[in-house]
């Protein structure tokens, strides 16, 4: 194994010594913008091994037990499991509709026991997918219940099992019934108005992947409320002094400070919003090309400012800007993963499926004046080193015989420290940053096989 990266190592060495294209859609070749990357070392391309992945995976469901660590396992699972059944993967929105059969790729068995999970818990009468005191964080299993729903005709023996209806009142809830702030926010709590950077991860990728599913039918309003709700909830907790977010605003108390959590949940949460929305077909729809461009400049941003308050060690502080708050392993595997996917963008934004046909509800595709779009913010170079060094900093924290990931905020309490090191979101954290990494290797090996392909190809025209 180590020879074959220590070969693919040598081939991305002598191939990136210029500059990759970032397209934000398939589009004209007249929108690619370039950027500088990384070059990656021997380091940046060893993998965890997969024993420990696995103690990770289990340690992860045996702690998993509030709505949002369900939610957010699933969506791990999804990612470093069956990738190409995510938002990021080939198959991309909508999924293989196929997954019977335990040696089925696309089997996804992990998320739908999650999905089944949930159903068999949930009270009698309750309008959401599970009852805690948050609006959000519910919808958080939105997606891996969706999933089940579109896939159960391919499992006989849950066929019978009903996705539809809490996953429609799940939606119903969150869109009509949720506390709102006086301009459309949806609040992030149940019991008053309080905005949370959290909900950025746990709500608008329901509503987007709700709204995008059913292609080519796709409900214009669901997907664009998606975005809408981010760009709302920017306006409340976007602090343009450091270029990141504040954690909570609103309420009976507010946290003005840069959680790193907080803001790493925030930028994951947008580009799940913004790739599902590049694979539907108002992917070329002007309004919705612009949203996207909001998005994925909204993430770079905060990955850009965030680095720049890393430790020597690699790590994040628990609130990046307060020196006095303590190193927070966490926070610092998620933002890796979101640096990871942003430096592999062009990979995951594809476009709708080739076989898409278009939505006849929809007017036909506009010619886009691309002068008209928000210009498009690059990811930095150093962001995409500091993810590299954040990676190697999480390997050294990873206990190799338990499979806990040490140093981490409390996700209950989220200014402390956990006592004992046991966090369930943390150990998501890491399979996400893995399958991120995973996914910005095969992005970077394969435009080295690109670009040494059209050398040959061009050196053959020359002879």
């Amino acid at each position: 194994m180590y020879a074959s990266l220590t070969t693919a190592v040598l081939l991305v060495l002598g191939s990136l010594a210029g500059s990759l294209a970032l397209p934000l859609e398939r589009l004209p070749p007249s929108n690619l913008q370039p950027r500088d990357v990384d070059v990656p070392t021997l380091s940046s391309f060893i993998p965890i091994d997969e024993p420990l992945l696995q103690l990770i995976r289990t340690r992860a469901r045996d702690v998993s037990l509030k709505s949002w660590e369900l939610g957010t396992l699933a969506e791990a699972y999804l990612e470093i499991d069956w990738p190409q059944m995510s938002v990021f993967g080939a198959t991309g929105v909508p999924p293989a509709r196929n997954v019977g059969g335990t040696d089925n790729p696309n089997n996804i068995s992990t998320v739908l026991e999650l999905a089944n999970y949930a159903i068999a818990i949930r009270p009698v009468g309750s309008v959401t997918l599970f009852e805690d005191g948050s609006v959000g964080d519910p919808a958080s299993l939105g997606v891996a219940m969706l999933m089940a729903n579109w896939t159960k005709a391919s499992r006989p023996d849950e066929a019978h099992n009903d996705y539809d209806t809490p996953v429609r009142q799940q939606l119903g809830y969150v869109l009509n019934t949720a506390p709102k702030t006086p301009d459309g926010a949806i609040s992030h709590r149940s019991e008053q108005v309080q905005l949370w950077s959290d909900f950025i991860y746990m709500t608008p990728p329901f509503i987007a992947y709700y709204g995008a599913l059913y292609q080519p039918y796709v409900h214009q309003w669901l997907v664009y409320t998606s975005y809408d709700q981010i760009r709302l909830y920017r306006n409340y907790l976007f602090d343009s002094n450091v270029g990141l977010w504040k954690h909570i605003a609103l309420g009976s108390f507010t946290d003005d400070g840069h959680w790193s959590t907080g803001n790493g949940w925030a930028a994951a949460g947008m580009l799940r919003v913004l790739a599902t929305m590049n694979q539907t077909t108002l992917g070329y729809q002007p309004q919705f090309l612009a949203a996207q461009r909001d998005l994925q400049n909204w993430a770079t941003e905060i990955v850009n400012n965030i680095w720049a308050y890393q430790q020597p060690d690699g790590s994040l502080l628990n609130y990046a800007t307060d020196p006095t708050t303590f190193s927070d392993s966490a926070s610092t595997a998620l933002l890796a993963s979101v640096t990871f996917r942003l430096a592999a963008l062009p990979s995951y934004l594809r476009g709708p499926p080739a076989n898409a046909t278009a939505d006849p509800t929809l007017p036909p595709h506009p010619t886009i004046d691309m002068a008209t779009l928000p210009t498009l913010t690059p990811l930095k170079p150093e962001s995409l080193q500091a993810a590299h060094l954040a990676r190697d900093c999480i390997k050294r924290r990873l206990n190799t015989t338990d499979g806990w990931l040490a140093q981490v905020v409390d996700p209950y309490s989220f200014s402390k420290q956990q006592a004992d090191g046991k966090s369930p979101e943390a150990e998501s954290f890491v399979l996400m940053m893995e399958a991120a990494w995973r996914g910005w290797k095969d992005y970077i090996l394969q435009e080295a096989k690109n670009e040494r392909s059209a050398e040959r190809i061009h050196l053959q025209i020359l002879q």
